[in-house]
């Protein structure tokens, strides 16, 4: 399937196609996945191609697509408290990144328009080696029909995305096409060691930037005198000095949890309850419990009134956000995109239970099990050292939100800390807001600003 339509936003023309790709896995054809194109007219075969995804696993690209780094964006009312609306729903963007580069929104394989082939099951897609796989497949499709492998090729990643990118840039590597830049937004390379659980001390030191920043912005914080960046980096050297020996000592001495107190707007008896470990999930119902208000999880900034355990789960941000880039959509692909396509657009599918997140070459390491195993090894940062490696142009963009609890400012640290990544080939950036940065207008703007320089390189 292939429509072109031809447009211009913001004096830049350009053609978007719609295309699906079959993909093959074992010698045969296992799914299709869809890509939405916008290139810049006339064509230039020097401009880069941008590939966008989103993560999950099982994730459509619809939030990166309409995140205002394409030509149009969800219309996002600022005001968090507002009761959740969908009109106007579509806007035209003033930072779309067209201007420097051409973008390829992927929709991964069963996501979107996309389904398995038939006979096929969710095993032949599931898993980081074969999703990767996929992807490059798809990509390197994309610059053979369009006439591009000329071009520079960079790929954006968000969420799980940023697994996704790395290990694509692998597989296109294996087949002759060499990624030069790589984005991630919300990166999770780490989160086998900055995850919290039982004996994991890396995660809560990890989480507190996070934890400061939520009890900063709802003025909980005894620094409130602080920006939002000194808060989370006073945090970050409080947290991997005082607080991680802290972790280690059966009584912490009175200064350290008064210190944490501050940070983290909770009480010392309530940090001592918890023996100074303070979970993510439970913070975000600690700390405005007076309130009765329960914080995001995808944006610590928005804030729900709290249920009950025998209740659905609910996440501020989402109940405020998804209606929103929901309706967008529907409004981009039957106006402006004029597609008719039947098929409903799967914007989530349940992959995650079903995914295989262990990678064949980590199977040497400690005598690994493709089981679930306490030994072993997801070492998904070893494909940017190898990405360094095979090219000395290479260059890795992190943009993380302050209020995003899943992919914290604290995990950008530890992967900075712990893999050896060169310094002077990352660039880092924080923005104020959440998990979907760009959502907030201030932050869209300086994201798009930090790409457009780190793709010109």
């Amino acid at each position: 399937m292939s429509t072109l339509t031809r447009h211009e936003v913001g004096g830049v023309p350009f053609a978007a196609h719609v295309e699906s790709w079959d993909v093959e896995a074992d010698g045969r054809i296992v799914a299709d996945a869809w890509t939405l194109a916008y290139v810049r007219e006339p064509v230039d075969r020097t401009r880069p191609v941008l590939f966008l995804f989103n993560g999950g696993p099982g994730c459509a690209s619809m939030w990166l697509h309409l995140s205002g780094l394409g030509p149009w964006r969800a219309d996002v009312p600022q005001d968090l408290d507002a009761p959740a609306s969908v009109s106007p729903a579509l806007t035209e963007s003033a930072h779309t990144l067209l201007d420097d580069v051409d973008l390829v929104f992927i929709d991964p394989a069963t996501t979107g328009f996309s389904r398995l082939a038939d006979g096929a099951e969710p095993a032949d897609i599931s898993g980081v080696e074969r999703d990767a796989a996929l992807t490059a497949q798809v990509i390197g499709r994309w610059l053979r029909r369009h006439g591009r492998l000329g071009s520079p090729v960079a790929l954006l990643g968000e969420s799980y995305g940023t697994v996704r990118a790395p290990l694509t840039a692998t597989a296109l590597r294996a087949s002759g096409i060499l990624v030069t830049r790589i984005a991630l937004l919300g990166q999770c390379l780490n989160a086998q060691e900055t995850n919290q659980r039982a004996g994991n001390a890396a995660g809560y030191v990890a989480a507190l930037p996070f934890l400061a920043a939520t009890a900063w912005f709802h003025g909980r914080s005894a620094h409130g005198e602080k920006t939002l960046d000194e808060v989370t980096r006073a945090a970050h050297a409080f947290a991997v000095r005082d607080y991680a020996l802290a972790l280690g000592e059966s009584h912490p001495a009175a200064v350290v949890v008064d210190a944490l107190a501050g940070f983290t707007g909770l009480t010392p008896m309530q940090l001592r309850e918890r023996r100074l470990r303070v979970d993510k999930e439970e913070f975000r119902r600690l700390l405005l419990a007076d309130r009765g208000r329960t914080v995001g999880l995808t944006d610590a900034r928005y804030t729900v009134a709290t249920g009950s355990d025998r209740e659905p789960w609910v996440d501020a941000a989402e109940v405020q956000l998804d209606p929103i880039f929901t309706a967008a959509l529907h409004e981009l692909l039957t106006g402006p995109l004029g597609l008719r396509e039947e098929r409903e657009y799967r914007v989530a599918v349940p992959a995650h239970a079903q995914w295989n997140y262990l990678e064949a070459s980590a199977l040497r390491r400690f005598d690994a099990s493709p089981m679930p195993s306490p030994f072993a090894v997801f070492d998904y940062p070893a494909h940017l050292s190898a990405l360094f490696r095979a090219d000395a142009r290479a260059r890795v963009f992190i943009g993380t939100g302050h209020f995003d609890a899943l992919t914290t400012v604290g995990a950008v640290e530890h992967l900075k800390a712990q893999y050896g990544l060169p310094a002077d080939r990352l660039v880092e950036r924080r923005y104020a807001a959440g998990h979907m940065m760009y959502s907030d207008p201030a932050s869209l703007a300086a994201l798009s600003a930090d790409l457009r320089a780190f793709l010109r390189g």
